[in-house]
């Protein structure tokens, strides 16, 4: 039965950095398409005194022919499954076998491997992660989740990417869809969702120890072991390590650069009956990011229960506890502890021969205790706050014309303490007039809730020499920011070597969350300067994203993506920290990614990838090219040797600038590492 739920420190004044004299001011775009042309003509015929690659047994070629790829199942556009190719969204599926081929050692990086998605990485530990804009270390309009449990933390509106380090070798896909998919997913689920699904426990039976060192993974070690539960059941456990070294300039242990982790947990699934499928993970971590440290659990449990052929009731409980502490004076004085619980339930039926409902019902509970001193900064009044979130939804998939036409109209509703009832419809249009082809549109309406620091901080962010002083505050009164999403897809196989797949969008926003100065107080020095936070701009934003999957020979894989942003932001306010807030100005126009996997005689295995990314000028970051190599080696069946290279073309490069919290962004470094993986 499938499963339909899988689908600190001190707010800063504005700091900029200058340009960097190690990096030039741009890169020809010569440059670029004779590397990529390079990749794009490898694909031609080649022929060796040992033989051609086509002659390569198939134990050496790649696990999947691209009509197979196409019918891979997703469950986060519909929360049922359907086939990828016919999705009635833009969505883009990294399989597992992507994240081992592209040498990448975190999720964060993984999540370059998709169309559309902004990834740039701040210093060692922190990244700026988005979809069609808004990029931040906190980008509140990107929903993240793992096995139907959300990983968005409700603070700042973002996740806390350096304690979502699962072991990659337990992840069955990572779903990424970009575009609203608030209907069935909630708030905040604005710009995108990424729906990170991990293994059945089936699947990972036996075990499997991995090792790896280098240059910036100083070391990485990790190990699991699935073993069979009675006659009908799987269960797992897994321990990582990691140590990973700062990027310059924040090269000392007293800053935030470098980063350790160790984790653990398990996970099991059980077949009850016939119609009954039970699962039941949790997890623990502790990590230390610079001078922060986080630690939690969390423990998940999952019913399904298959009624007939096209009914089905699904009932999923978590409960995550996690902490964030931040070092000050060898104390940890800042601090965040923040429970949550939450119980969903879903059913999916058929009311007739052409309708497919899918509909559920959820609540939440969330409770945070915060530094509550307010000789430390920030400070939050209350300190103490419990959140209740009621929601509920119904879509229906309705075929206008027999397996060629379809209509989804669907809608959630949602109750939040802090902005009360939200509404979150859609209305999609999927056509596949051919077994080559699929269309699709959509119409949709998504908010973001603000975040706990947006309605209850009062905070001093700034002394301006010799007696001003500014003071943020909170608004508990600030309404939903507002999106309405015109978006539109084709999706076009002329052959089974070649794919393509484009995605087009608009989108409105309004009520976005920025900034005012408020009256000054105090005739005679000092002086205190509040600065309000409140609903200050509206914004458009168009573009859209290309990828193409081609095959040209059985040995050769390329995979190129190409994805444009315009975004145009207009304000009531004329402070520069409004901008900030709102992460303005902090995504590329222009993305493009070629990554090429060769496969040659002996199981060894290659892979180049090339990106491009283009200039910032909010934080005034340079456009930058960069290529990771990856070869791998199997001398026997269950053993696998690696050596990576990444960021392999300069020494070093400027990805982002300095976070909302002042931290200093750091230099991406050339790096290499070496890994050895067994099976047993």
């Amino acid at each position: 039965m499938a499963n339909p739920f899988q689908p600190d420190c001190e707010m800063p004044v504005t700091c900029i950095p200058t340009r960097s004299p190690l990096l030039p001011s741009a890169v020809p775009a010569l440059r670029i398409a004779r590397i990529a042309a390079f990749l794009l003509f490898a694909g031609l015929p080649y022929e060796s005194s040992a033989g051609s690659f086509a002659t390569a047994s198939a134990t050496q070629l790649a696990n999947f022919s691209l009509e197979e790829l196409m019918q891979v199942q997703v469950y986060s556009v519909s929360k049922q499954p359907e086939k990828s190719f016919t999705a009635p969204s833009a969505i883009h599926v990294i399989t597992n076998d992507d994240i081992r081929r592209s040498g990448v050692t975190s999720l964060p990086e993984a999540l370059r491997l998709a169309p559309g998605v902004q990834v740039s990485r701040i210093d060692g530990n922190k990244w700026a992660i988005s979809i069609r804009g808004f990029a931040g270390r906190f980008s509140n309009k990107l929903l993240v989740l793992q096995d139907g449990r959300t990983l968005y933390n409700p603070m700042f509106s973002g996740v806390y990417w350096n304690v979502q380090e699962i072991m990659l070798e337990d992840i069955e896909q990572i779903e990424v869809i970009r575009g609203p998919g608030s209907t069935l997913w909630g708030a905040n689920a604005v710009n995108g969702v990424i729906s990170i699904t991990t293994r059945h426990a089936r699947d990972t039976q036996g075990g499997v120890i991995t090792a790896a060192g280098g240059t910036w993974e100083r070391a990485a070690t990790g190990m699991r072991y699935g073993i069979k539960s009675g006659e009908n059941g799987f269960v797992r456990g897994y321990g990582t390590f990691f140590y990973r070294d700062s990027q310059p300039p924040v090269d000392t242990p007293d800053l935030e650069g470098y980063w350790n982790d160790w984790r653990g947990g398990f996970r099991g699934d059980w077949d009850l009956a016939s119609h009954d499928t039970v699962t039941l993970q949790g997890d623990a971590y502790e990590s230390r990011a610079g001078s922060g440290f986080f630690d939690g659990v969390n423990l998940l449990g999952r019913w399904n229960r298959g009624m007939s052929d096209t009914s089905d009731l699904s009932i999923q409980l978590y409960y995550d506890r996690a902490s964030a502490k931040k070092r000050v004076d060898a104390d940890r004085n800042h601090h965040e502890t923040r429970d949550t619980a939450n119980f969903e339930l879903q059913h999916t039926f058929a009311p007739g021969s052409r309708q497919k409902v899918v509909w559920g019902t959820g609540f939440r509970l969330t409770h945070d205790q915060l530094n509550g001193n307010t000789a430390f900064v920030p400070a939050f009044i209350p300190a103490s706050m419990t959140e209740h979130l009621f929601s509920a939804f119904l879509q229906d998939k309705i075929t206008l014309l027999s397996d060629s036409l379809y209509l989804i109209l669907g809608s959630r509703i949602e109750h939040a303490d802090i902005t009360g009832w939200e509404l979150q419809p859609t209305a999609r249009i999927l056509w596949t007039s051919h077994e080559q082809h699929t269309f699709w549109s959509a119409v949709t309406r998504a908010v973001r809730t603000p975040s706990r620091a947006e309605t209850t901080i009062l905070s001093q962010v700034g002394f301006i020499p010799p007696v001003t002083e500014i003071l943020l505050i909170g608004n508990s009164r600030l309404p939903s920011e507002k999106l309405i999403a015109y978006e539109a897809g084709y999706r076009y196989q002329p052959l089974p070597v070649l794919f393509f797949d484009l995605a087009l969008f608009y989108n409105d926003y309004r009520s976005l969350i920025g900034a005012v100065q408020g009256l000054p107080q105090g005739g005679a020095p000092p002086t205190l300067v509040p600065v309000n936070i409140a609903s200050t701009s509206t914004a458009v934003g168009r573009g859209g994203e290309l990828s193409v999957d081609w095959r040209p020979r059985a040995w050769l894989e390329l995979a190129v993506a190409y994805s444009f942003l315009d975004l145009s932001v207009s304000s009531s306010s004329v402070l520069p920290q409004d901008k900030l807030f709102m992460n303005v100005d902090t995504s590329p126009r222009h993305q493009l990614s070629v990554n090429s996997v060769i496969t040659l005689p002996h199981n060894v295995n290659c892979t180049i990838w090339l990106r491009y990314v283009d200039s910032l000028s909010g934080p005034e970051v340079p456009d930058y090219v960069t290529m990771d190599a990856r070869v791998a080696w199997k001398p026997v069946p269950n053993l696998e040797l690696s050596l990576v290279g990444q960021n392999l073309l300069a020494a070093k490069h400027l990805e982002f600038g300095p976070d909302l919290f002042g931290n200093p962004a750091a230099q991406t470094e050339r790096s290499m590492y070496g890994k050895v993986a067994w099976k047993f």
